[in-house]
């Protein structure tokens, strides 16, 4: 067992899984979140807790972050109380989803205070974390991705490094994220058409992943989540709709035409019009079966 001491900021949906595999595989981690409620659970499993993001940067060399939108990451980061401001860390790892250009600027304002950074946002949500099937994309220092795998090879599967060139990994994030949102909603339509077709969903689906057509979305998300009617992809509306949004804007700076994306940052925009916002995203299966005039046989309305 390591003898490191690992930092980790944010314990979300994502971050407090991940830290409660690291801490039940023997490591030593020290924890900050605003939800005090969200530490206590995790100081009961073996973490030691901290006043700030920077007494976590005061005790840790290599500092994770999971958090769910880029001012926040600047914040932890740079701003007071920040890890900038700890005296032990040495590299920074961002697992959030902020895009490249803010990477890119917090990665440059903490290597001039002599830390090492690692742009290393994740794929496969909550479950791939409890499944350890976790995909990470990382690109910046290679030496601090050697130190942060202890951590992160207990729920991952795939780490890809792409280069030192911090953003890169946000770029290739943001291009899965988009396919993702794409195929929510693109199966959600071919979902409803089938159904009003007299198709019974687990047919279509049978096919469907079998053939052609089939996705990550129509093989797990929409039989596991929105067929079940649990609706519980534990990925809420409005975190799709910010990758997408970051998607959009970043390829809009690089001149590269988004015809279909700007379409589905559309389809969101209107989920998060509709106070979806902090509803599960396969919920949005349910408008589109909705506008279909089909019943959606609820599980809670059983």
């Amino acid at each position: 067992m390591s003898d490191a001491v690992y930092g980790f900021v944010g314990l979300g949906a994502m971050g407090r899984p991940m830290v409660g595999k690291a801490v039940a595989a023997g490591l030593k981690v020290v924890v900050f979140d605003t939800d005090p409620d969200a530490m206590a659970k995790l100081v009961a499993k073996g973490a030691t807790a901290a006043a700030s993001a920077r007494a976590v940067a005061g005790q840790a060399e290599t500092v994770f972050v999971s958090l769910p939108n880029a001012p926040i990451v600047e914040a932890v980061a740079l701003g007071e109380d920040g890890l900038a401001g700890g005296a032990k860390m040495r590299g920074y790892i961002d697992l959030s989803t902020t895009g490249p250009s803010v990477a890119r600027k917090v990665g440059a304002a903490l290597r001039d205070r002599g830390v090492s950074v690692l742009d290393a946002p994740v794929s496969g949500g909550p479950i791939g974390v409890e499944n350890e099937t976790l995909a990470v994309m990382a690109a910046g220092d290679a030496d601090t991705l050697e130190a942060a795998r202890p951590f992160l090879d207990v729920f991952t599967k795939t780490v890809v490094y792409l280069g030192e060139e911090v953003g890169k990994a946000q770029i290739l994030k943001l291009a899965n994220n988009l396919l993702t949102a794409t195929n929510m909603v693109i199966v959600g339509e071919a979902l409803a058409f089938a159904r009003k077709g007299g198709i019974d969903p687990e047919d279509l689906f049978r096919i469907i992943n079998a053939g052609s057509g089939r996705s990550w979305v129509s093989e797990i998300a929409y039989p596991k989540h929105v067929v079940s009617r649990r609706y519980d992809q534990n990925f809420r509306t409005q975190l799709m709709h910010k990758d997408v949004t970051l998607c959009m804007q970043e390829a809009e700076q690089m001149g590269v035409p988004m015809w279909l994306g700007t379409n589905v940052r559309q389809f969101w925009q209107f989920a998060m019009t509709q106070g979806m916002a902090d509803e599960d995203c396969s919920r949005i299966s349910a408008l589109i079966e909705g506008w279909a005039g089909l019943d959606l046989l609820d599980a809670d309305a059983d």
